[in-house]
């Protein structure tokens, strides 16, 4: 089995106001027994699973970045120990620009790390503030200046459209200096409103305004930049300077590959040979985390919940992810993947939908292909509305 492996850091100093992912702010007394209980947790798991090749490693969170030098030096020795990882597998960790220092790109070096995705996110200040990011513009600047300095390895910025205060304007000089540092990837993301965050209740109740149709404007508009700049559109959020600095990790979740995960909140799903599933997700309490992992307490139960994904449901996600990549997905793949012909009722959608929206949907006779263009992929949602399979 190849799989590819996410370790989930659930720890943050603070907490942005539009962040909806698992994590903790003001757990620093928590992070060395985490540390221990992780690295006890990555060993039985790929003793259990046994992984042929671990295909990527990617260290997310929370916040990374704010472990210590000699935690994140066990949790790698921990991934070492455990599998073989292949000579130049892609090895990713997250940081914030706050925590970025020479100190810190030496350590991730020693730890096999060869990719690093920076969380910039706006370089107007007044954006910044409004999300409650600790780093402002100038530590931005001052982290994007050390990676393009001082890291050998590969670096990813993240930036996001249609932030509060953002303007187009504000918006594309940001993008405008963040690629002028020579990142090889770029993730642009349009602001997710999840209402249960302070952000999303801050709209609901009026007390910020947001202009959605200006949003979507913003993100078109950032993404004909890129475009024109000559960077790669291969996935609905994600550009690259050419094919091979495409994120290996993430096509791992939008090619239906196998992946493990581990930390508190970490999820992971394992493909069966019918096409079926089995997704696990580790629950969200860094206290019963540790004290199962670590503590040995008779009376701590796994914190895993568990779920069977029937083939079809693992169809309907493999058209959702595939079809987020520019190059969508194949015949050959379905068929190998779920042992039984591609769907004519998917078939028949794209047909229609290319007779329809000609500029929209691009299918490959030769290879057996069939993908929403970048202008298509725009209506993805609405285009998964109508798939039957």
């Amino acid at each position: 089995m190849e799989c590819s492996l996410y370790i989930h850091i659930p720890f943050c100093i603070s907490k942005c106001s539009y962040c909806d992912f698992f994590s903790r702010p003001d757990c620093g007394s928590l992070t060395d027994s985490y540390t221990d209980a992780l690295c006890a947790e990555i060993s039985a798991v790929m003793q259990r699973h046994h992984p042929e090749r671990i295909r990527s490693v990617y260290i997310g969170g929370g916040t990374p970045s704010i472990l210590s030098s000699g935690q994140i030096l066990r949790i790698s020795r921990a991934v070492s120990l455990s599998c073989s990882l292949p000579d130049g597998m892609e090895f990713s960790f997250e940081v914030n620009p706050d925590d970025v220092s020479e100190n810190l790109l030496s350590v991730l070096e020693d730890a096999g790390v060869n990719r690093i995705s920076c969380g910039i996110q706006s370089m107007s200040d007044s954006v910044l503030k409004a999300i409650g990011r600790r780093a402002g513009a100038d530590e931005n600047m001052n982290a994007m200046k050390l990676l393009a300095g001082k890291w050998r390895g590969r670096k990813s910025f993240d930036i996001i459209s249609a932030l509060p205060l953002e303007t187009e304007t504000s918006f594309i000089s940001g993008l405008e200096t963040v690629t002028s540092f020579g990142p090889e990837h770029i993730s642009m993301y349009s602001l997710t409103i999840e209402e249960s965050t302070p952000l999303g209740k801050r709209i609901a109740s009026g007390e910020i305004p947001y202009d959605y149709d200006a949003a979507d404007s913003m993100w078109l508009s950032g993404r004909d930049f890129l475009e024109k700049a000559g960077w790669h559109q291969y996935e609905v959020s994600n550009f690259a300077v050419n094919p091979a600095a495409e994120c290996v990790h993430n096509l791992a979740y939008w090619s239906h590959g196998n992946y493990i995960g581990c930390g508190c909140g970490a999820a992971g799903t394992l493909y069966n040979d019918d096409g079926s599933a089995v997704r696990t997700v580790n629950a969200g309490s860094i206290r019963d985390y540790i004290d199962f992992w670590l503590n040995g307490r008779e009376d701590a139960e796994n914190p895993a919940e568990t779920e069977l994904i029937d083939a079809r449901t693992a169809m309907l996600e493999f058209f959702m992810t595939g079809l987020r990549k520019l190059d969508g997905v194949r015949k050959s793949d379905f068929e190998r993947i779920f042992g039984s012909p591609f769907p004519p009722s998917a078939e028949n959608l794209f047909r229609r939908w290319q007779k329809l929206y000609p500029d929209s949907v691009r299918i490959s006779e030769d290879s057996g292909s069939f993908s929403l263009t970048a202008g298509g992929i725009v209506f993805l949602n609405r285009f998964l509305e109508q798939l039957e399979l």
